[in-house]
């Protein structure tokens, strides 16, 4: 294998006219969930900032006793008395990795940062259950059923709405004092601003609605407030994203390969496995190739999309279009592709070549954290769903077929075998009105190559209601009317791009598994988004009465 997509995507201006047909950018990589990658910056280079505790109950609704020390950040370098408290939401993540981006601004600005400074407000970065050092019980292969009912959405927003009616600046040392719940910061005398990406900002979406009482504005970027099991669509979105060329190949060489795979003789299965598995590594035996699953050779042809949700297309799927079309700059590309001018044998051909060329498995870093990919597993398992599945109804999908609404299921089942419900209860989400929803005192921001955004308010799939973003900042305290929401969508940008932006790079954005909840590939997100924010809280602030 000759080159790495970090290789290709330095030269990706210079060859895009070679996949000339289609869109010019892109939007999540295959798994369901929302992390953000940092590895820890130096001590050195930022000032100390010590996590702090809050004594969080276990269980709100009175089923259980007992508490845990749910950890959380503050700066309060622009705090003056009166001015708000903006928390921003690390999800489903341990949070200390984001606390020098988000709260310290180091290489950047964050949104939290600068509307704390413009309002004279206080900045807390907050970690959910389950994630980081925030652990009612070990996350590992022990937990119990019963521990794992205490991760769900209804415990995780009552924990936020506890600790803010509690929340005092008198604090000292490592855990939170609680003995003023009448303090200055309490949500009746302080306005309470979220600000999340993704599923945090699924979370301020609800909270706004759940508890307005307690969250008077919040920006949501990213956010898949309608939870679905079936999520087909996050493909659909990409495959909008692509030249049509690349398109068309991608079809027709993952339409091959399923049937080749589901219909084809004994032989034919075993050549095309060898195939298939030999583009992603070198070494691969015809043994190891037979006993693979056709989920997992089939899934080869997905690799490409490894980084899509927030690099986009041009970034890092359009040097593996390149080299498709043009058969590693030995041709021609074809305005209609390879497959309808050339026969589906050799787009495959070129498929897997450009596969071997890009040299995906070379790609550093290792992104992966287990109490987190554990806890959201149960989150998305038992409530959310979102299973990304291939649909062969749909002459356009370009994920296999393999990857079936039953075949997630299982996995789920499997990963956790007692205490999850026979399918996703995502009515748990959408009880807060989905796709429907109409609060008022929020921002919802999108990409528009987003896969995510087939679950937010902007989205254009056909089962949802195609709502239309309003820059208009409503009255404070009034929704939009119906069918309107106040929203921006980014033209041309993927998953969460706004709400931080970085102007120094540092050794943590040098490869492609440590980026989220910003654009790798444009500053202009963070700034169109965080304008409207500020023009929003202008106009809103004013109205809180205490």
């Amino acid at each position: 294998m000759s080159k790495s997509l970090l290789t290709y995507v330095t030269l990706f201006a210079s060859l895009f006219y070679l996949c000339h047909v289609g869109h010019a950018l892109a939007g999540f990589s295959r798994r369901a969930g929302f992390h953000e990658h940092l590895p820890p910056v130096p001590k050195s280079a930022v000032e100390r900032n010590d996590a702090r505790f809050f004594e969080m109950p276990i269980d709100h609704f009175g089923g259980a006793r007992g508490t845990f020390k749910n950890r959380f950040w503050v700066n309060d370098t622009y705090y003056k008395p009166g001015g708000p408290v903006f928390l921003f939401d690390s999800g489903e993540q341990g949070a200390e990795p984001l606390v020098p981006y988000y709260l310290q601004e180091y290489h950047g600005l964050s949104a939290t940062m600068r509307v704390a400074k413009r309002y004279n407000g206080l900045a807390i970065l907050w970690e959910h259950r389950f994630y980081g050092d925030s652990l009612p019980f070990s996350v590992n292969e022990n937990t119990t059923a019963e521990q794992w009912q205490y991760l769900n959405t209804e415990q995780a927003l009552e924990d936020v709405v506890y600790f803010a009616n509690r929340f005092s600046l008198s604090e000292t040392g490592r855990t939170a004092n609680t003995s003023s719940v009448f303090g200055s910061l309490h949500p009746t005398r302080t306005p309470w601003i979220w600000l999340g990406g993704s599923y945090p900002g699924v979370r301020g979406a609800l909270l706004r609605i759940r508890n307005p009482e307690t969250i008077f504005a919040v920006w949501a970027s990213s956010a898949p407030v309608h939870a679905q099991v079936d999520m087909a669509a996050y493909y659909k979105a990409v495959e909008r994203s692509l030249t049509r060329n690349c398109s068309s190949d991608w079809i027709a060489v993952t339409r091959f390969v399923d049937n080749t795979l589901q219909n084809g003789t004994a032989g034919e299965v075993a050549d095309l496995k060898y195939r298939l598995l030999s583009a992603r590594e070198d070494g691969v035996t015809r043994e190891r190739a037979a006993s693979a699953s056709d989920v997992s050779a089939a899934g080869v042809l997905m690799d490409p999309l490894s980084f899509y949700q927030y690099y986009g297309f041009a970034a890092s799927v359009l040097p593996f279009c390149n080299v498709l079309e043009t058969r590693n700059s030995t041709g021609t590309p074809f305005e209609t592709g390879l497959a309808a001018n050339l026969g589906v044998d050799v787009a495959l051909a070129a498929f897997l070549a450009a596969i071997r060329e890009i040299n995906y498995a070379a790609i550093p870093g290792d992104a992966d954290d287990p109490v987190a990919d554990q806890s959201w597993m149960w989150q998305y398992c038992s409530e959310y769903g979102f299973y990304q599945r291939g649909d062969p109804s749909n002459p356009l999908s370009i994920e296999t077929s393999f990857r079936s609404i039953q075949r997630f299921q299982d996995e789920c089942n499997t990963a956790f075998p007692q205490g999850l419900p026979p399918a996703p209860v995502v009515g748990n989400v959408n009880k807060y009105g989905g796709w429907n929803m109409a609060p008022s005192n929020v921002l919802f921001t999108n990409g528009e190559f987003d896969p995510w955004r087939t679950m937010g308010l902007a989205s254009i799939e056909s089962d949802s209601p195609r709502r239309t973003p309003s820059v208009a900042v409503p009255q404070c305290n009034v929704a939009p009317q119906f069918p309107s929401f106040f929203g921006l969508t980014h033209a041309n940008m993927v998953h969460v791009s706004d709400l931080r932006v970085l102007l120094t790079a540092d050794s943590n954005h040098t490869d492609f598994k440590t980026v989220g909840f910003y654009s790798p590939i444009s500053q202009e997100p963070f700034f169109s988004g965080l304008a409207l924010f500020e023009l929003a809280l202008d106009e809103w602030l004013p109205c809180f009465r205490v």
